[in-house]
């Protein structure tokens, strides 16, 4: 399954979302929509608007209080998720409970669901419906399999408006939308941190009116309330925020007996000076217990659920969060869901959640469900880091405190000192498990980095297996990491005979990488003479039960920091070698580090949300009549601090990253719009990466059948990737030329080309690599170089471009070996389009341009 999820804007980003996801709009997908800011009409025109855009789609959607989009929360967005199943299949539908009552409601979900088939259920439901938890009973009674998640929707609070629900054709009074998928091939993950903890004795429900509570243990629920929580008058608040920071009766939610945690939490209502339920209402006799919100037991119910989602596989992790949970338990919020930071979770605030409880479906108040599911198997990693200062909560509950009586607070004390003694005394072994792999036993990468700080590795063997992915897709996941492990153990065996010391440490990086790390005790020779042993056993190695051959790659690291990050990098620089053993060179170019990477990242990220991806603009100049013939369009990233970023900064992480064709469409985007009315000529840059891609062959003819003059348009093919195709690039060609448009060759000179395929593609322009032009007044190689290129480009008829032509004693080489065109600081620096509309490009070289990195 894939799920794409963004954060609606308008028509024009949607269709653009639609083109950068290829996704088919004939396609029957579920779309969920929680919107924290669209007014009832603004949220019918929107789910209008997806159903036209994908007809064969099935909506549900609702307000919400709030949103959570790629990890991050907020209260004034709309939050779209398109759900492609490949095998699973789902249904929707709606229920109306005006004038039903809850069981009736609660039949017909579940006749829905087992209709359906349905192994998970989301349900919505609008306009605060009190009979939540008998409907939930009821289906319960009917319907034993089906897991459900959703809840009350939540309101909108900047508008005030109270909760609602949607489908593709609109709003829906007094109503519940559902959404049932299942299917064989779907897994379905379901846990609830509900971080409430029970601090008194027993109570009973005696009388109740609806939602409201008249009496406790026979009596009044006002006085009752008001003894137990030191409550000398009960007050009524006016808005969501003002409850969270003043309100203290919400603070003590009461947890039902027999419902495995649920909880309601209680309000005075002002108006009827009676004391009610948020959005429920429980029968007669119920039994429960007061309780506190506890930060301490909400980070143990996350370690707890940390050590065992990694065993279940989820492609698409979504939350259903309490509003209350987002206005006053800011350090629980921040806790529980910073473990699966990078894995794009989204979620929603609402008013009341539903969720599966040890097998049983249960309404809840103040709770963060956690809902995930699956087709393949993809399993997440979470974080198990943030849980190393866990002593620095052990005061968590002051702000509490102050609200209970004496007697209820220490009780409070008590029971938090306890969990937190329970939970200390558990982080070792929770630890151990996180930082052990299950299938090989060996210790992870975290648990190399905890245990380098006391053994200072300086030695280090990274074993890759090279044919992973093809042994995992004949086998499967569950054979490969059978098969893994043994690997791992033939290994282990091995280096036991060795090493009897114990000196050399074995981890496992990945699903395809182990590595050993030894400390100065060992020394260089006897290291390396293990490592040729080990390489020399473990080429290949022979998995007998499973009859395969796996294929290995060594990587040697000595005496250098960051030897794990190293080791990578010799082996992706190295990845086209035909060698199985190799060295990191101390010589070799520091790689760029993961904080370094993230931070350009960062940058891109930016520029692709804040129209940040811009060209400037160098001039050509024409050497007979001493002026500009064209210009080069250049990518630059503006920051949003106003910093300009050059390719040579952003562009390697870009490609590694895959973010480097969001940034050529933006580029190319830009030249041709600021071109469109313009009489003079401009060159782009066109990759392998580009001409090997679909998408963005179409963008250009796209421009070029709108462009007054695509005559002006010159194609500059550079050649940082090999062309995978020659034939396609022949044909893109063929097709550009039509046209009008001007072929030029980049770099020539360089020493990858292919000569003979350059020439067939007849370019109009030859621009000569740089590293020719620069030491030409100090190289007689380069001069002959230079000069046989010349006699080259008049052969084939092509004009000559001189790049980085940087002082006057090159420029008087170009000009005594007659080549037409220069290109470079000497006369021009790139400059914004601004500058260069407004004043030419000469002005902008004279004035030196703004900050630019690492041009």
């Amino acid at each position: 399954m894939r799920t794409v999820s963004f954060l609606y804007k308008d028509k024009v980003s949607l269709k653009a979302l639609i083109e950068e996801q290829a996704l088919d709009c004939t396609v029957p997908y579920l779309i969920r929509i929680y919107t924290a800011i669209a007014s009832r009409k603004e949220a019918a025109q929107l789910a209008r608007t997806l159903q036209a855009q994908f007809p064969q789609a099935q909506i549900i959607g609702c307000s919400a209080s709030g949103v959570i989009f790629q990890d991050q929360q907020y209260s004034d967005q709309t939050l779209v998720l398109i759900d492609d199943y490949e095998k699973a299949h789902f249904q929707t539908a709606f229920f109306t409970w005006k004038n039903k009552s809850a069981a009736e409601i609660g039949r017909e979900l579940a006749a829905f669901a087992n209709r359906a088939e349905a192994q998970l259920m989301h349900v919505l439901c609008s306009d605060h419906y009190y009979d939540i938890h008998a409907c939930i009973e009821a289906f319960n009674h009917s319907n034993s399999t089906t897991k459900l998640v959703g809840g009350i929707a939540g309101d909108i609070l900047p508008l005030n408006v109270t909760s609602y629900v949607f489908n593709g054709s609109g709003v829906l009074d007094q109503a519940i939308v559902a959404a049932a998928i299942g299917g064989s091939a779907l897994t379905v993950y379901n846990e609830v941190n509900i971080s409430h903890e029970p601090v008194s004795e027993k109570y009973r429900l005696t009388g109740c009116d609806g939602s409201y509570w008249d009496s406790v243990d026979g009596i009044p629920a006002e006085a009752w309330l008001r003894e137990q929580l030191g409550i000398e008058q009960a007050a009524g608040y006016s808005s969501w925020q003002e409850i969270a920071e003043n309100d203290e009766i919400v603070r003590f939610p009461m947890i039902l007996e027999n419902h495995h945690g649920a909880s309601r939490m209680l309000k005075y209502d002002a108006s009827a000076g009676r004391i009610s339920q948020y959005f429920s209402q429980i029968p007669v006799n119920t039994e429960f217990r007061i309780g506190y919100t506890s930060p301490t037991a909400c980070i143990q119910r996350c370690y707890e659920i940390c050590s065992t989602i990694s065993d279940i596989p989820i492609e698409n992790l979504f939350v259903y969060d309490c509003l209350f949970r987002r206005l006053y338990l800011h350090n629980c919020a921040e806790w529980e869901l910073s473990p699966f930071r990078g894995y794009g979770v989204c979620g929603a605030f609402i008013l009341g959640e539903i969720s599966n409880l040890n097998g049983v479906n249960e309404f809840l108040n103040g709770a963060c469900c956690l809902v995930g599911t699956a087709e393949n198997q993809v399993y997440l990693r979470p974080d198990s880091r943030v849980f190393d200062d866990l002593g620095e909560i052990a005061d968590d509950t002051q702000d509490l405190l102050n609200y209970v009586l004496k007697k209820q607070r220490e009780a409070v004390t008590r029971k938090n000192e306890y969990l937190m003694g329970e939970l200390l005394k558990k982080q070792q072994g929770f630890q151990e498990k996180l930082m052990v792999d299950v299938h090989t036993g060996l210790g992870n990468y975290i648990k190399y980095k905890e245990e380098n700080k006391l053994r200072s590795y300086d030695k280090l063997v990274m074993i890759q297996i090279e044919n992973a992915e093809a042994i995992r897709s004949q086998l499967g996941q569950d054979q490969y990491l059978a098969l893994l492990g043994q690997a791992a153990d033939q290994i282990q065996t091995f280096l036991r005979t060795l090493v009897q010391d114990q000196g050399l440490t074995s981890y496992l990086l990945n699903e395809e990488t182990l590595f050993a790390a030894a400390g100065p005790a060992m020394s260089e020779d006897q290291f390396l003479s293990l490592v040729h042993a080990l390489f020399d056993k473990f080429q290949f190695i022979k998995i007998h039960d499973i009859q395969k051959t796996v294929l290995c790659r060594f990587v040697v690291v000595l005496h250098q920091q960051d030897m794990v990050e190293r080791a990578l990098n010799t082996l992706h620089a190295n990845r086209h070698r035909q060698t199985s053993f190799l060295i990191c060179d101390h010589e070799a170019d520091e790689p760029l580090s993961s904080i370094e990477e993230f931070k350009i990242i960062d940058v891109l990220t930016r520029a692709l949300e804040n129209d940040g991806v811009v060209p400037y603009f160098q001039g050509i100049r024409d050497n007979q009549t001493q002026s500009i013939s064209h210009y080069e369009a250049l990518m630059r990233i503006i920051d949003v601090d106003g910093t300009v970023y050059a390719p040579a900064y952003f562009m390697d992480t870009a490609k590694k990253y895959h973010l480097y064709s969001y940034l050529s469409e933006r580029m190319y985007e830009r030249v041709f719009s600021l071109f469109a009315g313009r009489g003079e000529s401009v060159s782009l840059n066109f990759s392998a990466y580009d001409i090997n891609s679909q998408k963005m062959q179409q963008l250009i003819f796209e421009q070029l059948e709108k462009a007054a003059h695509p005559e002006h348009f010159i194609l500059e093919i550079l050649e940082d990737e090999p062309f995978r195709d020659v034939e396609t690039l022949r044909c893109f060609i063929h097709k550009i030329r039509q046209y009008g448009v001007q072929i030029a060759i980049d770099d020539f000179g360089s020493g990858y080309s292919n000569f003979l395929q350059l020439m067939e593609l007849n370019p109009d322009y030859l621009k000569i690599d740089g590293e020719i032009i620069r030491h030409l007044h100090q190289s007689e190689t380069h001069r002959k170089l230079l000069r046989a290129i010349t006699v080259l480009g008049r052969e084939f008829n092509m004009k000559i471009v001189a790049e980085f032509v940087e002082n006057k004693a090159i420029q008087s080489h170009i000009l005594d070996y007659g080549i037409q065109y220069s290109q470079g600081f000497y006369f021009y620096k790139p400059a914004g389009f601004d500058q260069l509309a407004l004043s030419g490009i000469d002005a902008a070289a004279q004035q030196g341009g703004s900050r630019d990195v690492s041009l």
